[in-house]
């Protein structure tokens, strides 16, 4: 149910697209809402915090909940700036605490990682909230002066395969530098 769930999620903007040019904007609100109950239920995370989840879900309902107030699709077309920015919020704050975010995936993996690696994993860290930075602009972009075409290009397909580039470039940093030690 929950990789159902999280394949819902990815593929929000074609649902978004394919819904509104068959139905009303409240429909596909309304539907989207189910999901992120349903997700709220049934997701399981190992990134997040439960308050964290609460967040997303709670910002994902007043988002959708304008649109199906309103019928318009500007709720549904601003879900992925606050995607962005509730992204972008969690990974600077976890610059602030004892793990980044980075490091505590890296972690899953690596239990005993190096100092070096500490010092990698806020770096790329630091990427990733550069990317949710300049991601919710363009999707805010999007969402006010473009087409639905250009926002389901965006939002749909660019951004995520932005974001599967800076994972392979990542990944292969990393495995070229595998964590060299850090001069002082």
């Amino acid at each position: 149910m929950s990789i159902f769930i999280g394949l819902l999620a990815l593929l929000y903007p074609l649902i978004a697209y394919l819904g509104l040019t068959v139905g009303s904007p409240s429909i596909v609100a309304g539907g989207l809402i189910i999901v992120v109950l349903l997700r709220l239920k049934f997701g399981k995370s190992t990134l997040f915090n439960k308050n964290q989840t609460k967040l997303f879900a709670l910002s994902m309902l007043i988002v959708l909940g304008y649109s199906l107030l309103t019928d318009t699709s500007d709720g549904i077309r601003f879900y992925p700036v606050a995607m962005s920015l509730l992204f972008l919020f969690i990974f600077a704050q976890s610059l602030w605490s004892k793990q980044s975010l980075i490091e505590r995936i890296a972690r899953i993996t690596e239990p005993n990682l190096p100092a070096s690696a500490v010092s990698y994993t806020r770096k790329v860290t630091l990427v990733w909230c550069m990317f949710f930075f300049i991601n919710a602009g363009i999707a805010a972009y999007t969402a006010l002066f473009s087409s639905m075409e250009i926002w389901t290009f965006y939002n749909g397909l660019l951004s995520y395969c932005i974001m599967g580039l800076i994972g392979a470039i990542e990944w292969l940093v990393r495995k070229r530098y595998k964590y060299k030690p850090v001069t002082q």
